[in-house]
């Protein structure tokens, strides 16, 4: 029996938008794990193609959460925290 190793799964944005943006199109694995960090201007980062504000990250700051469920074929989407206030490289890992 082979196990396939759990790589982090990466997404990014480089300018955010007041609707959802695809990070990570279709997870390959179910995921317990994400990390995020924003440049500039806070983000919402939703697990589930964008019905849930899950997590808010804020400006240059980085956010790791862990014991999160975030099942395989999730959409990982971002939007601006704040309307018109276009956040800058977010960039978002799963694992």
């Amino acid at each position: 029996m082979s196990l396939k190793p759990k790589y982090p799964e990466y997404g990014t944005d480089a300018t955010g938008a007041n609707t959802y943006a695809t990070l990570v199109s279709a997870t390959s694995l179910p995921a317990g794990s994400i990390y995020a960090y924003c440049a500039t201007n806070p983000a919402i980062v939703s697990f589930d193609n964008g019905t849930t504000d899950h997590l808010y990250v804020p400006a240059g700051q980085s956010v790791q959460v862990n014991g999160v469920s975030i099942p395989t074929g999730a959409t990982i989407r971002a939007k601006n925290a704040t309307a018109d206030s276009n956040y800058a490289s977010l960039v978002v890992n799963i694992w």
